[in-house]
């Protein structure tokens, strides 16, 4: 949960200090990666009761996380990825506001099936991920270069950037 909200240097992005070229950057990576899991924009009934049986689905929905707080934040998209917050140029609290149940989120499915009407864990945390990139909080991207994602196909990138800070 992301309850500490410290000033933050405003680059391009309101409320981000990453320029508009790292979120495009990323934003496009992250697309092309959900893109190439081909699970489609709607997960199935059946992968929504197992969320953590099968790598590939796990990375595209964390990629998907990704995608959909980066668009936000680009301004492609007029909502937030996790509580659906409406912001057209989404601000630091904004932002916080939509993942403030993210916690709650990433805990389903370890003892029951994703709740209805909320995104499977893997989009929380690759939302989360997204954001604490996106505020500084952490140099490791959310998406490497390959545009990968970090459960089945994680990307040694990611692993060795975060091992390093």
């Amino acid at each position: 949960m992301l309850r500490n909200r410290p000033t933050l240097k405003v680059v391009n992005v309101e409320g981000a200090v990453r320029g508009d070229g790292e979120v495009r950057q990323m934003l496009d990576r992250a697309r092309s990666g959900f893109t190439r899991y081909g699970f489609g924009e709607t997960p199935h009934p059946v992968d929504l009761a197992r969320p953590w049986s099968n790598g590939r689905w796990q990375d595209a929905q964390w990629l998907r996380g990704v995608r959909d707080l980066l668009a936000w934040v680009a301004g492609d998209r007029d909502t937030g990825p996790l509580a659906g917050v409406r912001a057209v140029a989404p601000s630091y609290s904004d932002l916080c506001d939509d993942l403030d149940r993210s916690d709650e989120i990433m805990r389903q499915g370890l003892s029951y099936p994703v709740t209805r009407g909320l995104p499977p864990p893997q989009t929380a945390e690759g939302a989360e991920a997204a954001f604490r990139w996106l505020v500084g909080w952490t140099d490791v991207p959310p998406v490497c270069e390959h545009c990968l994602g970090v459960y089945g196909d994680a990307c040694s990138v990611l692993f060795e950037s975060a091992a390093a800070q």
